[in-house]
């Protein structure tokens, strides 16, 4: 992933760093509900006249897993960029991609991501001595192969140069589902004044929006707002009113949650933009969000950029109060074969709430499994490995939300008769309400024919909690809702309790 990706996303988590030396962080890595499936990305450039350029990035990248394609074949083409700008490979020479005129071609018998990223090459645009500010052109590029294809077209426009400046970072304490309000400032530090400006920031997974302005776009991770406002030279503005956000009810508690705000010109924020847009975004209804400002009057030459590689971020850094915790509880299960068959047994892990479980460096809850003894594991599902014990299971949600369950499906072949009792042990990456119901009990063939079965006959009610709620609590729920029970052996049904 490049480098204004990546300063993205941090932008959301920086906020969160001061939490991880001190207390608790509460910010899931990866709680953003970032774009599902492989994209195509090329950022949007802003160049300063007579200025020696910028080099950007054309890569492929998925957050969720590794990709391969084959036969690829990728096409720049540059000839919108006339009279605006040149577009030519930063490294010209023997490698997969070739330019003629203004065109770029690149070929690859297998395009593989590493760490869910796979470049395809780097661009070195300049402005031509002949553009003005506004000036403004297009590149488009293709990606074609036996797999898949993907398109994006990227602006480049000539910019006039300015420099924002974001207010100091905000201390903030709030409790879960409480409102807490941010007064944001930002300044003109450069000599230029500034026509319009941006703001960009993340509220999924910790916050909600209680409040929406109209001249803000609210997708499903994020917002921009967009200020039709003149930043005098060196004049700090603040908003019309503090930007509320509320704290949901399942953040975890006591700990540190964190929220940036990225200030930008509209040149510089469109790739936030886009970002925001690829969500069918709404704008709010509740009065428009403005900026106090002291002068009117000003205006600039047009399209505007910092000509930096840096957000102007402010961050919020908030103190959880109080108590709130998950309960991440261990998903057994009971299954049946004869001796010598192979059986699909379903372990995991459930949180039974009241907070979100989540992590800053490790998995949001990690799965231990222990198969019975007299089983011999013929199928370990991915996100799995062998460990001392048995096999370690890592959960790949961030976070971890109420309700929300995550199984592995394990093969099991039967090499002895009777009852045979293995273990699933679930813990959490944050302080848990208890552990009564961190290890469960992984049952083949249980005695009483709970959970029973012919051989091969599948999987059967997984059970969650301890190991003599799985053991015994497996009567006690058919007792409860045979009809549900029976039903869903009839289909096969697989379900969590």
């Amino acid at each position: 992933m490049n480098r204004s990706r990546l300063l993205r996303v941090a932008a959301w988590l920086g906020a969160c760093a001061v939490g991880v030396l001190g207390a608790n962080a509460v910010a899931p890595p990866s709680a953003v509900a970032l774009p599902k499936g492989t994209q195509l990305n090329l950022d949007h450039t802003a160049l300063v006249p007579n200025s020696f350029g910028k080099t950007q990035s054309v890569y492929l990248y998925n957050y969720d897993t590794d990709f391969a394609l084959h036969d690829v074949t990728v096409t720049i083409d540059t000839a919108k960029l006339a009279g605006v700008a040149t577009a030519t490979l930063t490294f010209d020479g023997a490698g997969p991609c070739k330019q003629s005129g203004t065109t770029i071609t690149c070929t690859f018998d297998t395009l593989a991501s590493e760490n869910l990223f796979a470049g395809i090459t780097t661009l070195t645009f300049r402005p031509l001595a002949a553009a003005k500010v506004g000036d403004e052109g297009e590149v488009s590029v293709k990606v074609a192969s036996r797999d898949q294809t993907y398109t994006r077209t990227s602006t480049v426009t000539v910019s006039e140069k300015v420099a924002l400046e974001v207010g100091p970072i905000i201390s903030k304490k709030a409790g879960p589902g409480d409102v807490f309000t941010n007064p944001l400032t930002v300044r003109n530090a450069g000599d230029n004044a500034i026509t319009g400006v941006d703001m960009f920031f993340y509220y999924e997974a910790m916050f909600t929006v209680p409040k929406r302005y109209d001249n803000c776009e609210y997708g499903s991770f994020a917002a921009y707002c967009h200020f039709d406002a003149t930043l005098a030279p060196g004049q700090e503005y603040r908003l019309s009113e503090d930007l509320p956000l509320q704290l949901r009810p399942q953040v975890p508690a006591p700990g540190v949650a964190g929220a940036g705000f990225t200030w930008s010109t509209p040149v510089d924020g469109r790739d936030n933009l886009d970002m925001v847009r690829a969500t069918k975004p709404t704008h709010g209804t509740q009065g428009t969000l403005g900026l106090v400002r002291t002068s009117d009057g000003l205006r600039a030459q047009g399209a505007q950029t910092e000509d930096s590689v840096f957000l102007d971020s402010q961050h919020v850094i908030l103190t959880v109060e109080g108590t709130n915790r998950s309960d991440v509880s261990a998903v057994g299960g009971q299954v049946r074969a004869g001796v010598g068959a192979t059986v699909t047994a379903k372990v995991g892990v459930k949180n039974l709430g009241p907070a979100y479980a989540s992590g800053i460096s490790e998995p949001a809850a990690t799965v231990t499994v222990a198969p019975p003894k007299g089983t011999t594991v013929t199928t370990v599902p991915d996100g799995c490995a062998k460990a001392d014990a048995g096999y370690v299971c890592r959960t790949a949600v961030h976070p971890l939300d109420v309700g929300e369950a995550v199984t592995w499906d394990f093969g099991l072949r039967v090499d002895t008769a009777g009852e045979l009792t293995g273990t699933v042990t679930a813990k959490s990456s944050t302080p848990d309400v208890t552990s009564d119901n961190d290890v469960a009990a992984l049952v083949v063939n249980p005695a009483g024919g709970v959970g029973g079965g012919d051989a091969g006959d599948g999987p059967s009610l997984p059970i969650t909690g301890q190991s003599g709620l799985a053991l015994g609590g497996g009567v006690a729920l058919l007792a409860a809702g045979a009809v549900l029970f029976l039903t869903g052996r009839r289909r096969r049904t697989r379900f969590v309790s």
